[in-house]
């Protein structure tokens, strides 16, 4: 029986323990914070079913100078973290070139399609159907948004896609949410199939008993170094959050699912990739709203989730260094934006940040790292960890047992950079 390590232990980590614990090897899980308290604990709680269409087009780089531009953007570009976007850059402006990205959102979808039907395979073996609602949700268009005048194309277009979907008008959006404000309202876009968390932590925790149940075993280590053993496998040289001391462990196999920290890992063995620091952030709302299901504002990027505790506003994207201080001000535009989205005043129970991490051509990196026997990689997945956490387990366990895969699965390897 094999010894597998697992580096990280947010959503991404513990599908993927979960899928090797499954397969009857043995899983070691090294994270210094209780599982999924960090990047995992803050996400707008969506299984994105719509996300099949790559960020990296042609449509994003039209409006990516207005929106750098604006006074309240919802993304940026932080000047002092221009030199590790370097790779990133010309990456992107090469996925968001017609002939590639018709071929990375062909790729999306089909993933898109597998992931969702594991997400949900994985929710409902946890036995706790309290923690996740099927109600669908809604993105908004308001006057001047880009949505609005493209609502029936859009809606077409998702359709192609395989995902349900119906545009609708102001009217009919009001008749499913009556808390959203009508003022400039146009309509929306309804996705009658997807589901979201009530509780993105308690989803977690309860999938952490189950692994726990089964043998998995917890370590609470920052890991620092991997060396690799002349023979095979792996030494994992990590360091104790508590009292600093190191320690060291073995593994016949590593999967790294530690998010931006691979990069710092992997940078140790040599090996560089384009995926960088990408951060979120989120507002609990005290104020309580009558809400049935996830309302985006796209125009604005971020949802507005009913969880348990409140309803929650996540979203923006803040390219930046991981360590930096939180943007205050990015907390008060969600709640701006939230005070428009609900037309009336909203008060804060809590505020939140943390870091997404992301590719170029918006596909995660899930594969075994070249050059590098017993060494896999299982990140990059940027807005989607949460939706495709469960069939990225899958793939790394069938990766390791030397299956057929699915054609996409060439377009996640590490070894496309």
């Amino acid at each position: 029986m094999n010894t597998i390590a697992v580096v990280g232990a947010g959503i991404v980590g513990l599908a993927v323990a979960r899928s090797l614990a499954e397969r009857g090897h043995r899983v070691q899980l090294y994270d210094p914070g209780p599982p999924g308290e960090g990047t995992s604990f803050g996400n707008a709680g969506l299984i994105a079913n719509y996300a099949t269409s790559p960020m990296a087009s042609i449509d994003t780089l039209r409006q990516l100078p207005g929106e750098l531009c604006r006074r309240d953007a919802s993304l940026s570009v932080d000047p002092r973290y221009l030199a590790r976007l370097a790779g990133f850059g010309p990456r992107f402006l090469k996925a968001a070139t017609p002939s590639r990205f018709a071929r990375h959102k062909s790729d999306l979808v089909a993933l898109i399609q597998d992931a969702v039907k594991a997400q949900h395979a994985l929710l409902e073996s946890l036995e706790a159907p309290d923690l996740y609602a099927d109600t669908g949700c809604l993105q908004l268009a308001r006057q001047g948004d880009p949505l609005a005048a493209t609502l029936e194309a859009s809606a077409r277009a998702k359709r192609a896609d395989g995902v349900a979907c119906e545009a609708l008008t102001a009217q009919e959006v009001r008749d499913l949410e009556p808390a959203i404000h009508p003022a400039d309202l146009v309509g929306g876009l309804y996705f009658p199939e997807t589901r979201h968390l009530k509780d993105s932590l308690a989803v977690s925790r309860a999938l952490w008993k189950r692994l726990e149940g089964q043998g998995v075993v917890q370590h609470g280590l920052r890991i620092k170094r991997l060396v690799p053993h002349a023979t095979g496998g792996w030494r994992l040289i990590g360091e104790n959050g508590e009292n600093g001391e190191s320690a060291e462990y073995q593994a016949d196999q590593v999967v790294l699912c530690a998010g931006i920290a691979n990069d710092a890992l992997l940078k140790s063995l040599g090996v560089s990739m384009p995926v960088v620091s990408e951060r979120g952030y989120h507002v609990r709302l005290e104020t309580p709203l009558a809400l049935s299901r996830p309302v985006g504002w796209l125009a604005r990027h971020f949802y507005a989730t009913p969880m348990q505790g409140g309803v929650r506003l996540a979203g923006t994207t803040e390219f930046t260094a991981p360590d930096r201080a939180a943007d205050e001000r990015r907390w008060e535009r969600l709640k701006g934006w939230g005070e428009a989205l609900f037309g009336q005043p909203l008060s804060l129970a809590e505020r939140w940040m943390g870091v997404r991490h992301s590719t170029p051509d918006g596909l995660p990196v899930v594969g075994q790292v070249t050059g590098r026997e017993g060494l896999f990689v299982a990140y990059g997945h940027g807005h989607l960890g949460l939706t495709q956490s469960a069939h990225t387990g899958e793939l790394i366990a069938a990766m390791i047992h030397g299956e057929t895969l699915p054609d996409y699965v060439a377009s996640l390897s590490p070894a496309r950079f």
